[in-house]
């Protein structure tokens, strides 16, 4: 039996930032998508308990490589479907709530699962949205893939969610690439499928139509920090259907939600203190929201931030060079080889 529960996630400024989820279990079952993790930079997203990605951190620490394993044979079996009456549900609610409603609805399809997606913790679903450029058009214009650009709301919150995402950056959905260098020094924050899609179906077409009527449901996906990448969770048809429409689509974010205080530095807040005093009494005019937003960030120590759980399962990590080596070899991409094994960039 799982218990679960979420809050709204608001800044000093009651501005809403996302959907805040506590997830407990009463009895232990292993969830169907972790991490685990090994020696010598070794780690696994698992799915339904066979690999998904084979990942190998650079020795240096600069980037991960990943393998994905399009030999799986459940990885499309995850979430049910959204329907037309969960968005005609969820439209008639009104725009001022929509996203809200869509986080609410995914945390919904995610704890009912019958086998649980989550581990038992604490976790945060976050809005990531399309930055509009200015046009001097009164109407949406298409916007081509390359210059699609994303991020999180602004916050006056200290939390180290700012999601970003780049046009350049998201996957052929159509053919997937079996082998990527994440390079966190010159990017990272790559947008990772779990499987490949089939052009010009049904399903494709009305997403597209739902694309171009502006009803489009958000895509989910997991912020995994071990792999500096999104994996997308549910929305592979949506997201194809806003690339060929050229609308940029809405992201959710999920990841794990941690929280930590900065040491309190009493010299410092002494400091900002006697500084603001004297600017009142320099000026009794100065504005009191802004002597209050700056006490606010002086002595809130709160830090939130996304790390990713992962069991410590692999070891030596000998299956899993087993695995990664059988799999290249199969799909003829021993040219990776030496590059994964031995952790380098090569050329």
């Amino acid at each position: 039996m799982t218990d679960y529960w979420w809050k709204d996630l608001v800044d000093r400024n009651n501005q809403w930032q996302g959907l805040e989820l506590i997830f407990k279990e009463n009895q232990r079952t292993e969830p169907a998508m972790e991490m685990l993790s090994g020696h010598f930079g070794r780690m696994a997203l698992q799915l339904a308990g066979e690999p998904l990605f084979w990942a190998s951190m650079l020795e240096d620490h600069s980037g991960v490589w990943l393998v994905f394993n399009a030999d799986h044979p459940r990885s499309q079996e995850i979430l049910p479907a959204v329907t037309s009456e969960d968005i005609e549900r969820i439209k008639a609610k009104g725009e001022q709530v929509r996203i809200g409603e869509w986080c609410r609805y995914f945390v919904r399809q995610l704890m009912n699962a019958p086998t649980p997606l989550l581990s038992p913790q604490r976790w945060l679903i976050r809005p990531m949205l399309p930055i509009q450029c200015s046009s001097r058009y009164s109407s949406p214009q298409p916007i081509a893939l390359e210059n699609w650009r994303f991020s999180a709301p602004e916050s006056t919150e200290n939390i180290n969610c700012q999601w970003t995402l780049y046009g350049e950056d998201f996957p052929d959905l159509t053919q997937p690439e079996n082998v990527r260098l994440v390079d966190w020094w010159w990017g990272g924050y790559l947008l990772r499928g779990r499987y490949a899609i089939q052009p010009n179906t049904g399903r494709l077409k009305w997403w597209r139509k739902k694309c171009r009527e502006g009803t489009l449901p958000p895509i989910l996906v997991w912020y995994i920090a071990g792999l500096g990448s999104y994996v997308i969770l549910d929305g592979h048809y949506r997201l194809q259907a806003a690339i060929e429409e050229q609308i940029p689509p809405l992201f959710l974010v999920l990841s794990e939600l941690n929280e930590t205080e900065y040491p309190a530095d009493a010299a410092h807040q002494a400091r900002i203190v006697q500084s603001l005093e004297k600017q009142l009494a320099n000026n009794p005019n100065y504005s009191f929201n802004a002597v209050n937003q700056t006490l606010i960030s002086l002595y809130d120590r709160r830090y939130l931030y996304a790390s990713t759980h992962s069991r410590a399962t692999l070891g030596e990590g000998t299956q899993w060079a087993t695995e990664v080596e059988r799999y290249l070899q199969k799909h003829h991409l021993d040219a990776y080889r030496d590059k994964i094994f031995q952790r380098v960039k090569g050329d």
